[in-house]
């Protein structure tokens, strides 16, 4: 091994610059025309986060949350006041040809009757009674026939024999209405 890699370095020392070297020059002036000390940087100091702005914020979002959970649990209509609901106005009505249909009627009083969503027992078109007197109904709604109708009735009051409301617990609503949905 050569002895050139063994010197020692005096870090005191003012390294000679030569004349022709830009940048040493230019960071003398730097110096220079700093007075002999070059100026410090502080650090940057750290936003504080405004607290009391922090726990009013929190605050407001949690009474938010409160509102929310107090408006869906007392003042929502409960899916049974919808079924309340759409379990008013629907009628059995017979006509004078002995059929009978099943639907919502706004007006009993009125000429023509109207009757929306209108549901029939499918048997009742082929003429078979059999079925009609054992209890089992094959509920068609009305508008899904290939003539195209749009689900609701005009009958001439003349030609009703009787309408005859439906109870809630009447098990052809009940199925009227879970086919609703």
């Amino acid at each position: 091994m050569s002895n050139d890699f063994r010197q020692t370095v005096n870090l005191k020392e003012k390294p000679q610059i030569r004349p022709s070297s830009n940048r040493a020059e230019g960071i003398d002036n730097v110096f220079r025309e700093s007075g002999g000390e070059l100026n410090k940087i502080s650090q940057p100091r750290a936003k504080r986060v405004n607290e009391s702005l922090a726990r009013r914020l929190a605050v407001a979002v949690a009474l938010i949350g409160v509102l929310i959970a107090v408006y869906f649990l007392f003042f929502r209509p409960d899916a049974g006041e919808e079924n309340t609901e759409k379990a008013k106005n629907w009628y059995a009505v017979k006509l004078v040809d002995e059929e009978i249909f099943y639907g919502q009627i706004k007006d009993t009083g009125a000429d023509p009757v109207i009757i929306e969503n209108v549901y029939y027992n499918y048997d009742q078109q082929k003429g078979d009674k059999a079925t009609a007197e054992t209890g089992n109904l094959r509920l068609v709604k009305r508008g899904e026939e290939t003539h195209g109708p749009d689900g609701t009735m005009n009958i001439i009051r003349s030609q009703v024999l009787y309408m005859e409301p439906l109870k809630k617990d009447s098990k052809v609503l009940e199925a009227i209405l879970d086919y609703e949905k």
